[in-house]
């Protein structure tokens, strides 16, 4: 027999003011004829408990696929005869039944359709729920922080999922297609239940099976994108099919789903180059202070300026297959195969005018203004060094998620459950510069206005072959690989009556592994007249809103965009090697028990329920890697090419056991209101990047010695970082996708983990002397993070005619934070985390009625500290300023088997602006494409 359906719709919406939204709309939707359902308050229920529960909004926690939290209310199943609610109504039901009904404190976005979340990067579906905010990269989410915390654990269906690389232990957001998946539940709070390893919370992306369907099922779908900032169009496909039968040995299930996408993007960037204090006490300052007039006053210099004209493309690749077997009532099997492939390339110009960490000269008699506190605001210097970069770097990974998993139900009260699972991930990567260089006769800079103006003389142009004398080229190759062995066994008991309902307990041990080669970047100098060059026209650079110095002379961006054409056209016949002393590694090998009680106290004037348990876990720890330094050898005509490197090897490793109590109750203080408690402890381990005790020190080139020379390394000693964590909330759902809850939160973190720049001075063979930046870790002490939510969603039935398909949803966020910081110069010495905004919401504008659903978007948050000091800044803290980002879209459901879809994202033109320290010292001004996407959408 078949069950009913609902089919469930996503948590993202839309936002500007509802009055806007309705004037948008009302024209549309007076033709509908289909009047919205009514919405009546939830009915105090148990859930059943079954595999659709993963498509009806009941999900398992991370540690235990298939688990379903019953101890709450839920709300009403259909009834035979009831409307059927679809679309982002029922979406926003099944993640608001999701937060309900969870043990734990969770958050959740919901597919409104087969592959269709909100939003087509998960990072952006994933900046809609309260508590998060995100990072870009080149126009798209790439990363994620929860309350103010980047340490998250990323999983699939409850499992480890990550992208090999030396940068992270967690999954690449930007890699992973979203029509793949049913939904994702964001964990706040850990219990003892929930695998360890993260400080902030867990993201579990959810994928379908067969047994989520009655029968068989077909979906797809496809896009067509513009963007118009490098007015290219790309396009994207998803599919899927799933099937089950009762065939003789039991019922089977299979479901098969691909997704292809392919975007593209352009990026451009206006850079200020770190500022500098003039110290009256230095010759060279002292007479720069003397030719400003500047005598006895503090006055700060831009050391340089710049631009970047970044295009580049993704495609992403996706394929989910798995299989269910339920041989008898009690015995159920699920095998699953998960493969992302991703591709991401950026190409393009760079141009800059910078003298680095040396002096730079005013233009006498040129005409210099300040801000009030002395920092520079415009004028004119002389005999700048120029630099123009035409480069490509790529990223290709591949991740592969094999699982089984078994349920067994020997009795009623009895579940016992085993997973095995292997994860296989590759990354290669690729970057290639070709660099000319020369000298400027003037560098004229005004950083006062909104968008920083700046003009480059030379004297034979630079639209000019001539003015570059010397060149340079640069490769570096380097791939990484990781795989993760992981077995498990839990089982649950639960009882008849009484206040103890359940006790879980279980073992896991997992076996993660990672490996990076690196060539480190190889040197080749280049001599004679610069050649292979083309002429770049820059007068659409900004959207023609910078005040320029005009167009230039450039090494061929489609040379480069080849390797081995690049290599060819200069003469380069070898690619860079790798060599023992690149290759850095490290073993993490983790020994798990935990064990857990359930209660239920129905029978007190506040009925009560929750879970108190303990999670014990053992970690053994090894990295290896190796010192290398790379000298250059001078030939008599002054050409140079590097030498043999000298390296000594790194091994460390390091073995703790962490005790990880937690405690969570919630309170029913009626059918609709609920208060939450939790208390507990968890830690997050260094990644493999922050333990990787490699560094390469390569001598700079003739013509890179006047430049700043950064490498960075890793730190084998840090310790894990643990955090006492608070966490309290009041939920009321006064309809069925209708609720306003308050939340409360406070982490005290030990040994937290932050980046510092430590300078090291290396002398090479030949003599020469140069001072390193070392980007690297260090442990602080303490650390303290604080902060509230208030989430809010409605739709409004009441009003009349078209009006009732109206709703709304809001959250804000404040997240405060205590650190110590690690030493930066300027005027800032007293920073915030990392990736931190202290407020930042959400206002989210829906339509649904007849076959009309809308929606429109406003994410916004305020600044925040992008890092401590990092490479190129002059060791100075830089912040992002605050920014908003408007979305949108619209769904026309033509039949209930065909949907069109219109999206819109970046509709404002966002521009994202970064800052020394203090707003009177630009860093950088970024822009990126506005996108308009066009879904056509099947479903039977």
């Amino acid at each position: 027999m078949k069950r009913s359906k609902i089919r469930i719709g996503s948590i993202q919406g839309l936002s500007t003011t509802v009055s806007l939204l309705a004037l948008m709309m009302v024209g549309s939707v007076a033709q509908a004829q289909t009047a919205a359902p009514q919405e009546e308050a939830p009915a105090t229920t148990a859930p059943a408990t079954s595999n659709a529960q993963q498509a009806s909004g009941t999900v398992a926690p991370s540690a235990d696929p298939g688990q379903v939290a019953d101890a709450a209310p839920a709300a009403d199943a259909a009834a035979p005869g009831d409307i059927v609610v679809t679309g982002v109504r029922a979406s926003l039901q099944s993640a608001q039944n999701i937060k309900r009904n969870s043990v734990q404190i969770v958050d959740s976005i919901v597919a409104e359709d087969i592959g269709k979340l909100p939003d087509r990067n998960i990072a952006e579906a994933l900046q809609r729920i309260s508590g998060i905010q995100i990072q870009r990269n080149f126009g798209e989410g790439s990363s994620v922080a929860i309350r103010g915390l980047t340490q998250v654990r990323t999983e699939l269906n409850g499992r480890d999922i990550f992208t090999a690389n030396n940068s992270s232990n967690a999954l690449s957001l930007e890699d992973v297609p979203s029509e793949l998946l049913a939904g994702i539940d964001v964990y706040k709070n850990p219990s003892a239940d929930l695998i360890e390893g993260q400080l902030s919370g867990t993201i579990n992306f959810r994928t379908r099976k067969p047994f989520d369907f009655d029968g068989f099922k077909i979906s797809g779908a496809a896009t067509n994108t513009y963007y118009d900032l490098v007015k290219k169009s790309k396009p994207s496909a998803s599919l899927l099919i799933s099937d089950r039968w009762d065939t003789g040995i039991g019922e089977i299930g299979i479901l098969a789903s691909a997704s292809y996408q392919k975007t593209s993007f352009r990026q451009d960037t206006i850079s200020t180059e770190p500022f500098y204090t003039l110290d009256p006490s230095n010759a060279n300052d002292a007479a720069t202070l003397a030719a400003l007039g500047r005598n006895g006053q503090t006055t700060t210099l831009p050391h340089g300026t710049g631009i970047g004209e970044v295009f580049g493309d993704r495609r992403r690749l996706g394929i989910d297959v798995s299989l269910q077997w339920r041989p008898t009532d009690t015995l159920e099997f699920t095998g699953e195969v998960f493969r992302n492939d991703y591709k991401l390339r950026s190409y393009g110009y760079s141009y800059f005018a910078y003298t680095s960490g040396a002096s730079i000269t005013p233009q006498p008699g040129a005409v210099f203004t300040y801000a009030p506190n002395g920092d520079f605001q415009s004028g004119t210097f002389t005999d700048v060094p120029i630099g123009n970069n035409t480069s490509i770097g790529s990223r290709h990974s591949v991740t592969t998620d094999y699982s089984l998993n078994g349920k067994w139900k020997p009795t009623a009260n009895l579940t016992i459950t085993g997973d095995l699972q292997y994860v296989d991930s590759k990354t290669d990567n690729l970057n290639s510069i070709v660099g000319l260089s020369g000298v400027a006769t003037t560098l004229t800079q005004d950083i006062s206005g909104e968008v920083p103006a700046f003009q480059i003389t030379s004297a034979n142009g630079l639209a000019n072959p001539a003015t570059y004398s010397k060149g340079f080229y640069l490769d570096n190759l380097n791939n990484s690989k990781g795989t993760d062995k992981v077995g498990r066994l839990d089982g649950e008991y639960r009882f008849d009556g009484g206040i103890l309902s359940s006790i879980k307990a279980g073992f896991r041990f997992a076996d993660r592994r990672n490996r990076t080669s690196d060539t480190g970047y190889r040197y080749t100098g280049l001599t004679g007249a610069a050649t292979n060059l083309r002429y770049v026209d820059l007068s659409g650079f900004f959207r023609g809103q910078a005040d320029l110095f005009g167009d230039i002379q450039a090494f061929s961006l489609p040379t480069v965009l080849s390797y081995d054409d690049t290599r060819q056209s200069l003469g380069i016949t070898s690619t860079p090697g790798y060599v023992p002393s690149g290759t850095n590694t490290q073993a993490q090998k983790t020994y798990t028990g935990y064990a857990a009680a359930f209660f239920k106290a129905d029978d007190l004037p506040v009925p009560i329920d929750g879970n108190l348990g303990v999670r014990v876990v053992q970690s053994k720890v090894a990295v290896s890697g190796f010192y290398q330094q790379v000298d250059l050898i001078t030939a008599p005509d002054g050409t140079q090419s590097t030498a043999a490197p000298t390296f000594t090897e790194v091994n460390e490793a390091n073995t703790y056991t962490s005790v990880l109590p937690s405690l969570n109750v919630r309170g029913r203080l009626t059918d609709r209101l609920q208060l939450r408690f939790a208390a507990s402890k968890n830690i997050s381990r260094p990644d493999f990047n922050q333990l990787n005790p490699s560094l390469t020190i390569t001598e700079p080139g003739t013509a890179q010695i006047d430049q700043q020379h950064v490498t960075s390394t890793g730190n084998p000693y840090l310790k894990p970082m643990k955090s006492t964590n608070f966490d309290a909330s009041l939920e009321w759902y006064f309809a069925k996708s209708g609720s306003l809850t308050v939340a409360g939160f406070y982490k005290d973190i030990s040994n937290y983990i932050q980046t510092v720049i430590t300078p090291r001075n290396v002398t090479f063979t030949d003599g020469v002397t140069a001072t390193y930046d070392v980007t690297t870790y260090n442990n602080a002490s303490k650390a303290k993070v604080k902060g509230a939510e208030v989430a809010y969603q409605q739709f409004f039935d009441f009003l009349p005619g078209a009006l009732s398909g109206l709703g709304v949803q809001a959250n804000f966020t404040y997240v405060d934070s205590q650190a110590p910081s690690p030493a930066s110069d300027g005027p800032v010495t007293q920073l915030s985390l990392e990736g931190l905004s202290k407020y930042n919401y959400n206002l989210i504008g829906i339509y649904e009625r007849g076959l009309i659903s809308a929606r429109v978007a406003y994410n916004w948050r305020s600044e925040f500290l992008v890092t401590t000091s990092a490479n190129g800044t002059g060791n100075l803290p830089q912040f992002q300023k605050a920014s908003g980002q408007l979305d949108a879209s619209i769904t026309a459901n033509i039949t209930p088997h065909l949907s069109l879809t219109l999206n819109g994202t970046n509709l404002t033109n966002t521009v994202r602006s970064t800052y020394y320290g203090i707003t009177s010292r630009p860093r950088d001004l970024i822009m990126s494409d506005r996108q308009i996407s066009g879904v056509a959408r099947i479903t039977f």
